[in-house]
């Protein structure tokens, strides 16, 4: 049972019986009434109370009812209340006033009595649904705006459609008596996506099949958004028709572009990025696949982009980027090629961090290739400005082809990476093509590497020594310390076969930590067997040398073993020695000052600068083997070698030749002055066994 209803009623009228005759009449609990005795009174009333229905007498002195309607029809809220005109024996002209007036219903006197308050009631009632339904309608229309909906009706026997007031505004068209026919919602449509409207139309009409597609709208100033249209066919009295609604969806649009632009481009570069490049790539790769065509992959890498970075920081690096990205768009775009995708210029792709790609398709002619990359190289031999720096970075590129190095996209992107890799083996700053013996190679390099990480926590390495011998005495002074490997399928390895790849993944650190702690155990061990103080001679690569910790590592390997300071030599390439002399003549110098020899190792070969030579710290020089080879059959190579020996002795330095395998060469460097010799001819590199054997016999 529905609850009961309250409602106010307002009484205008100069008579006072008519107002008490009315109030009596309409005596009910849910019913309030207040009077008014003219037309200003009501308005005050009115805006007082709210009434929901006044009963306004149409002859008043002063402001008469019609006056007064408009005004009360005119405040806050004066449109949802109901107003009855009361009037006199039915006057037409009074009637028609009284609704132009605004007026919802209108009495006439003389009153009917019984059937009075039955009448109020009903119009209460009514004007009660009016209002509800009015409340509904306003709620559904500010849902609709919110959701940015419009509602349309069309019945197929009439052109015109039946639409709300919206329509016109989203539309762009004018709101006229004639309504809108489909030809002006035709001429809207973006002209790509008029064929699917139109198809979706067509069905409806013939086959009374429903739609729910999404289309594009341009207005006259070019602007474009989207529409999402779902509709249903019904049949009623009237016959077919279409009932739709249609949502603007532009926003959602734009927000799904927005987190399709972040997930498939590069924000800073605003190139594809690493992901759509691989879709890219597959698409491509099928499409040459079926068209049996070629196609071609480049990795391009910065040349110390880190080092760029770090000197400059993160803003200039990414401008660096940003930069890069245009200057190898502009190599693509001069030489004219045919892109992957017509619509967008997405040959280019920022890979990843300072990696770029390129795809290239249907060139066969490996010159062309050749002048691309070339184009790329030569682009970026030139200095970037960027916010005020003069910033110089080369490219290394790899390139790969397909169906020739690969296949399918994991393949050819790897070959163009080793390819690429290569490149920087190479020094960087060029191209190279990639081959088949180049990827055996590094996959050989690959293998090493992965072994090497196992290798020290399986203790496959170990240290041979070669004697060092005094051209005086003819005895052992000392050894140098030689790293050899027993690799468990491929046996026993010197250096050359793994070294450089310790020292690029950075394995050389722990490695060369171990061998100088084995050094100086073993020779400790050796001097306490024997009471002879020989010394040890130990390589440091140049990522060892230039790294924090070996003053800490020194100097633990000798408090360890119990090694003098004085029976260490460390042996340091010119190379590394020279690559930041502001750093190396202070590590030097605590070397020193910790009792510790330092030699230069391949004297000669490297930038061989006198200058450091009077600020360095250094004991010994010691002759590359490469002079020593041929320094009795090449007077060249025999002049270097006397040179070294009296620059050492000017300077006051120790000289050791490495390499001596006859006695020729041991007759020549006697009478040169060299003082120390090692090598061949008096003992290769021997195990721990061989070399105290040796030293048993009495040949030490």
């Amino acid at each position: 049972m529905d609850s009961p209803s309250f409602y106010t009623v307002l009484i205008v009228d100069d008579d006072p019986v008519t107002r008490l005759l009315m109030k009596q009449s309409l005596q009910d609990p849910n019913l309030t009434v207040i009077e008014a005795q003219n037309g200003e009174q009501a308005i005050d009333l009115f805006a007082e109370h709210l009434p929901d229905i006044t009963l306004l007498d149409v002859s008043m002195p002063g402001m008469d009812g019609f006056t007064c309607c408009r005004k009360l029809r005119s405040l806050p809220k004066g449109q949802q209340s109901a107003i009855v005109m009361v009037t006199i024996h039915d006057k037409v002209d009074d009637i028609e006033k009284a609704f132009e007036a605004g007026a919802t219903d209108f009495i006439t006197k003389p009153f009917k009595w019984p059937l009075f308050a039955h009448r109020i009631r009903y119009i209460l009632k009514a004007n009660n649904t009016l209002r509800e339904l009015s409340q509904s309608r306003s709620k559904l229309a500010k849902a609709q705006a919110i959701a940015h909906l419009v509602y349309w009706e069309w019945n197929f026997k009439q052109n015109a459609i039946e639409c709300s007031a919206d329509l016109h505004r989203l539309l762009g068209i004018e709101d006229t008596s004639q309504g809108i026919s489909f030809k002006q919602i035709l001429r809207r449509i973006f002209p790509e996506d008029r064929p699917l409207f139109k198809q979706a139309l067509r069905r409806a009409i013939q086959s009374k099949y429903p739609y729910d597609i999404e289309y594009r709208i341009q207005l006259d100033n070019g602007e474009l958004f989207y529409l999402h249209e779902r509709t249903e066919i019904i049949e009623d009295y009237s016959g077919w028709k279409i009932v739709g609604t249609l949502q603007d969806i532009t926003s959602l649009k734009r927000s799904e572009q927005e987190i399709a632009y972040f997930t498939y481009y590069d924000t800073l570069t605003d190139l594809p990025n690493r992901r759509l490049f691989i879709e890219q790539l597959e698409t491509a790769i099928a499409r040459a696949r079926h068209k049996k065509q070629s196609l071609t992959l480049m990795f391009i890498d910065l040349d110390h982009f880190k080092h760029i970075n770090d000197t400059y920081g993160h803003a200039v690096g990414d401008a660096l980027l940003c930069e890069a990205a245009a200057r190898i768009k502009d190599c693509l775009r001069d030489a004219d090629l045919i892109a992957v995708s017509k619509d967008k210029d997405d040959r280019v792709a920022r890979f990843a961090g300072d990696e770029f790609t390129v795809m290239l398709t249907n060139i066969d002619n490996v010159d062309v290739l050749a002048n691309i990359a070339q184009r790329i190289v030569a682009k970026f031999e030139k200095s970037f400005d960027i916010k005020g720096y003069n910033v110089f970075s080369t490219v290394s590129i790899g390139i790969a082809l397909f169906p020739e190095d690969g296949d399918n996209v994991q393949s050819l992107m790897q070959h163009a990476d080793v390819a690429m890799n290569h490149a920087k083996e190479l020094g960087r700053n060029n191209y190279q093509f990639f081959s088949a013996e180049m990827n055996d190679y590094l996959y050989e390099r690959l293998q090493t590497e992965q072994d090497l990480r196992q290798a020290l926590e399986r203790n496959e390495f170990l240290l041979f020594y070669q004697p060092q011998i005094d051209v005086k005495t003819q005895q052992i002074i000392g050894f140098e310390a030689l790293l050899r490997w027993l690799h468990p399928i491929k046996g026993l390895l010197g250096p050359l076969t793994f070294i450089e790849v310790a020292e690029k993944t950075g394995l050389i650190i722990a490695i060369g930590e171990w061998v100088l702690q084995q050094a100086c155990l073993q020779t400790r061990k050796w001097q306490k067997r024997f009471d002879i103080h020989w010394r040890v001679s130990v390589n440091l690569s140049a990522m060892q040398f230039n790294q924090q910790l070996l003053l800490e590592q020194v100097g633990l390997s000798l408090k360890n073993s119990g090694l003098p300071a004085s029976s260490l030599e460390l042996e340091i390439t010119e190379t590394a020695m020279l690559k930041d002399v502001m750093e190396t003549i202070p590590l030097l110098r605590a070397l020193k000052d910790m009792g510790v020899g330092l030699a230069i190792d391949d004297f000669g070969t490297g930038y061989s600068s006198l200058s450091y030579l009077k600020n360095f710290p250094i004991d010994t020089l010691k002759i590359d083997k490469s002079f020593v080879d041929e320094i009795v059959e090449n007077p060249k190579d025999a002049a270097i070698a006397r040179t070294i020996v009296q620059l050492a002795d000017n300077l006051g330095l120790r000289t050791i030749a490495e390499g001596v395998e006859t006695i020729e060469q041991v007759n020549m460097l006697t009478t040169m002055g060299c003082k120390e010799l090692q090598g061949y001819y008096y003992s290769k590199p021997l195990p721990v066994s061989e070399i105290e054997r040796l030293l048993e016999s009495g040949n030490g």
